[in-house]
């Protein structure tokens, strides 16, 4: 029993036990005193004592001079790193955007299921055009006009990772007297529930843009949706309010039950980049990534009948510009409510450091609320020569970007990160 101890004991010295951070070995000190087996780091090297003493002090009692109470165990520089002084963590925190992209960017196609298209560009052109890319879009739903081949596609979208936005249940505008936001808003999404196994909207697009003070209040006491789509208001005395609900959502936006946008016509007009040179879907993206901000963009459908929509060359050449910027790691593109949990979370779930090799997150009601896979940028004190990650017990990809600074992807809601670094 007493050779069992003593053998955890050296193994804990050495930093070797299980997934625990090594701290940093004790230097030999005069005086202090040592038990059979206490490991010391002394002038670059490791040394065990091979026989108790108790504070002995003189420099003739050091680990090179005293060979009789001491043995060499090896050297701190190994292939492993040093195992004297292995590196601590020294900062945590999230990246703005996944991945440590620049800015982000939302694409939204109004519309899906309107009976208005002569034919269906979003399905013939926009959903394979979107996969053949590995892009995700948002695809804006009015539930009452899906016949079932629109309910068998919202279902290959979901698959897809696109996102079902609730575009209420009859498009009527929030205005209109026939408007009910039971119907409209809780309706909606429980028609998507019913068709798609139980799947809800969390993100909702007002027809026309447009909305009195009561739907929008009612829209944000529904527990199921996270955010919505900016609308020109229409105040007490039934004036729209125009202009409000374009632009470009700024990195720490307020309000996600008002997230800023820019409308796709074929001529740039009511963009915010109407008559400035350059293809108006793309302007919108560079601004996200100048800016470093959210870019949320609404367009109908694809080379067909619906309201301006996309000529195809013009959508082919956006997609291959925007992911060439998604590849270039300067963009983020991903549906909308992924965009509203991912800004919430980062603040809500706020990283700690716990020791040094511990991130803790924050644990409150809106972190639960928002928790979604966030990037989280770790740095440590010296570079290592290795770096492990784990959460929950499993291992997490480790990406090196510089020399003492690492990147993995967590979600807070699974734990503590803990750092194995050498």
């Amino acid at each position: 029993m007493k050779a069992t101890m003593r053998l955890a004991t050296l193994i804990a010295a050495l930093g070797l036990a299980g997934a625990a951070q090594a701290a940093a070995l004790p230097a030999w000190t005069d005086g202090q005193s040592y038990a059979v087996g206490n490991v010391v780091q002394y002038q670059g090297n490791r040394y065990q004592a091979t026989i108790a003493h108790t504070a002995w002090t003189g420099a003739g009692w050091n680990p090179v001079a005293a060979v009789s109470l001491w043995r060499n165990i090896g050297t701190c520089a190994t292939a492993a790193g040093d195992v004297c002084n292995p590196p601590k963590l020294s900062a945590a925190h999230w990246t703005t955007w996944a991945g440590g992209a620049t800015g982000a960017y939302s694409l939204v196609h109004d519309d899906f299921c309107s009976l208005y298209f002569a034919q269906d560009g979003q399905l013939l052109y926009a959903e394979p055009e979107l996969n053949k890319r590995g892009l995700r879009a948002g695809f804006a739903v009015i539930t009452s006009a899906c016949d079932n081949t629109h309910w068998e596609a919202a279902r290959r979208l979901r698959d897809k990772g696109h996102e079902l936005i609730s575009h209420s249940r009859n498009h009527y505008n929030a205005n209109d007297p026939a408007w009910s936001s039971t119907t409209e808003i809780q309706g909606s999404s429980d028609d998507l529930a019913a068709h798609l196994d139980g799947y809800r909207p969390t993100f909702f697009a007002w027809p026309s843009d447009i909305a009195p003070d009561a739907p929008v209040a009612a829209l944000r006491a529904n527990a199921g949706y996270l955010g919505g789509r900016a609308f020109n208001r229409v105040d007490e005395s039934g004036n729209i309010q125009y202009g409000m609900a374009g632009g470009m959502n700024a990195a720490n936006f307020p309000d996600a039950y008002a997230a800023k946008w820019d409308l796709f016509t074929q001529t740039g007009q009511w963009s915010i980049y109407e008559g400035q040179p350059g293809e108006n879907l793309n302007l919108h993206v560079d601004a996200a990534i100048a800016q470093g901000g959210w870019a949320l963009r609404t367009t109908h459908g694809v080379e067909d009948a619906s309201y301006n929509a996309v000529p195809l060359a013009r959508y082919l050449a956006h997609l291959d510009y925007v992911k060439a910027k998604v590849d270039s790691g300067e963009l983020w593109m991903a549906p909308p409510s992924e965009v509203i949990r991912y800004r919430f979370a980062r603040e809500a779930c706020a990283p700690t450091l716990v020791g040094e090799d511990t991130v803790h997150f924050a644990d409150n009601a809106t972190c639960q609320r928002y928790a979604t896979t966030l990037t989280l940028d770790l740095a440590t004190d010296q570079p290592a020569t290795t770096l492990a990650a784990s959460q929950a017990g499993h291992a997490l990809a480790v990406k090196t970007l510089a020399p003492g600074r690492y990147r993995v992807e967590a979600n807070p809601l699974a734990g503590d990160v803990k750092v194995v670094a050498h």
